[in-house]
């Protein structure tokens, strides 16, 4: 959206992007899913993946884990294109989700009762976990660390005296969604192609050239400490994956395309969040109200909604974050015990639970948003 200002005119660049990001979501996930093609290399990776969440979702129903949506996320978010990459993605999420669940349990009996201390542990704990994945080059066990955090310990203020089991079975929940990941793709995926990404940029000089980023990270850390004063104000049942989505959906990269726009894609990809959520919890609604009540067809509607939401995130159009948070959030929604849910409520309790946290995202987005003269910048597009 577009108006006429003169050049010495104030302009809220968040608002502008959040416009425009609206119009190139809706206009760009149209034409993927029209465009949708069974074939190709595309098709074949979001086969791969629907084929992992399947088969944890069965291995975790099998199993009778309290949270076999995180099982499936874990698995979805493992895989990846290639035999390596999966491996070592994998092996760090491990990693990360293990320490995450043991900081949080080693201060659950001070910070559950607290939830000033509460709500400042979770700004720190996500600040860090969203920094290092953006420079450390074991950036992916630094955001699961920061997830698994936010998430156990909110967890543990809903049931203190569940503290321990929330901290051991998520990280058995990511584990068997992790081997999964690893042993298809080692099956199914191929060698990694010479070269590789450019290596992180550390640590070091985060108050100078490398300040956007750390902006950025507190920007992620304020969003996630506001969950436990929702909680107390909104409260619903689907709040509790409301913490991991604030924190996973917010960790990208923090990229400069233009000199009048330091914060990247940070506004526009929390319209595409809040859309993709729109788009996967409604699809899973949709499938809840069926019912879809034996099994296998469950578990087929999964692999199939799984399968379209990984083609568009896939796009070259520039909403694959589309794609991703609508995945998410359909698995999630979809997703509620062991088995087909025999109701539509608690998949309405998440939805809702989700769509505050991402609200609240938005908001804290375009209210921190930098505010420049003239023009503005290009459209700016997601890797």
């Amino acid at each position: 959206m577009t108006s006429a200002r003169s050049a010495g005119e104030p302009v809220f660049e968040g608002q502008t992007r959040a416009w425009r990001a609206v119009e190139n979501a809706v206009l760009g996930t149209s034409r993927e899913i029209a465009e949708v093609d069974v074939s190709g290399p595309r098709a074949a990776q979001a086969a791969m993946t629907a084929l992992v969440v399947a088969i944890t979702v069965g291995i975790a129903c099998a199993m009778h884990v309290p949270e076999v949506w995180w099982a499936a996320l874990a698995g979805y978010m493992s895989t990846q294109a290639t035999r390596p990459a999966s491996l070592q993605k994998g092996l760090l999420r491990i990693v990360g989700t293990a320490a995450g669940a043991a900081l949080s349990l080693a201060l659950a009996d001070w910070l559950v009762y607290d939830v000033v201390a509460a709500c400042l542990a979770l700004f720190v704990v996500s600040t860090i976990g969203i920094l290092g994945v953006s420079v450390s080059s074991h950036g992916y066990a630094w955001l699961f660390f920061s997830i698994t955090f936010s998430l156990v310990l909110l967890l543990s203020i809903s049931d203190p005296a569940g503290a321990f089991n929330f901290a051991a079975y998520r990280t058995i929940e990511v584990t068997i969604g992790t081997s999964v990941a690893i042993v298809v793709a080692y099956a199914l995926a191929p060698e990694a192609p010479p070269g590789g990404d450019p290596a992180p940029p550390g640590w070091t000089d985060l108050f100078g050239a490398q300040w956007p980023i750390l902006r950025h990270a507190m920007r992620a850390g304020i969003g996630v400490a506001l969950i436990p004063l929702l909680w107390s104000h909104f409260y619903v049942a689907g709040l509790t994956p409301t913490a991991m989505m604030l924190s996973c959906i917010i960790a990208i990269p923090v990229l400069s395309f233009h000199p009048l726009d330091p914060d990247g894609t940070m506004v526009e990809n929390a319209m595409h969040r809040l859309i993709g959520c729109i788009l996967g919890g409604i699809a899973a609604l949709v499938l809840l109200a069926l019912p879809l009540t034996a099994f296998v067809p469950w578990l087929l509607a999964l692999a199939v909604g799984t399968w379209l939401f990984s083609f568009v995130q896939q796009s070259a159009r520039g909403v694959g974050y589309v794609g991703t948070q609508a995945a998410i959030v359909f698995m999630v929604t979809l997703v509620q015990g062991n088995g087909p849910s025999a109701g539509i409520l608690p998949g309405i309790d998440r939805f809702a639970g989700i769509t505050i946290g991402l609200v609240t995202l938005l908001i804290v987005s375009l209210l921190l948003a930098p505010v420049s003269q003239g023009p503005a910048p290009p459209p700016m597009r997601s890797r």
